[in-house]
């Protein structure tokens, strides 16, 4: 009885052992990376219509802020005067403070930054997190809107981080 049944158990065990090997292998290529940066992205939209998006990975240690990681790697993040830095109103005084975005439909306004940004307006931060094995079926492996302000995002080496400008509910998100 135990002779026939593993016999039929014995045709899938190599497979068994490949699956088992793939796997380790995709786990420890995962915890060797040596990438100890957050990859961020920021798509200045209307606001610099001529400047490309900047990309780079930012050296961090460990946990981090969005803010402290922004802030190390000089990027000025303002917040508004109700909410502070739950929400970016200007990023590298972007937009100004004194001159029209230029929203087609709201050409003269002019962020004042005291409460929420305009619907029209406005700083969309997105993150993306690094996973050790790839799984397609998760989401946190694709871009998704940050669910806390930039002062309590944490972020670890391999995630990714995004500011985009958003204009007329317009988000462009990165690839």
């Amino acid at each position: 009885m135990f002779s026939k049944l593993f016999i039929k158990i014995k045709k899938f065990i190599p497979g068994v052992i490949a699956a088992v090997v793939i796997i380790s292998g995709i786990t420890f290529y995962s915890a060797q990376t040596t990438d100890n940066c957050v990859n961020v992205v920021i798509d200045y939209g209307v606001l610099d219509a001529q400047a490309k998006p900047y990309e780079k990975c930012l050296d961090v240690e460990g946990e981090t802020t969005a803010l402290e990681l922004m802030t190390n790697a000089n990027f000025k993040i303002q917040g508004t005067d109700k909410y502070g830095t739950a929400v970016v109103c200007r990023l590298n005084n972007l937009p100004k403070p004194n001159e029209p975005i230029g929203i087609k439909g709201h050409e003269d306004y002019i962020e004042s930054c005291k409460d929420m940004p305009a619907e029209f307006a406005y700083w969309a931060v997105l993150e993306k997190r690094k996973q050790a094995l790839p799984n397609p079926a998760d989401l946190n492996t694709k871009w998704a809107w940050a669910q806390v302000g930039v002062a309590d995002l944490a972020l670890n080496p391999g995630d990714s981080l995004a500011f985009v400008f958003a204009d007329n509910g317009n988000v462009k998100f990165p690839e």
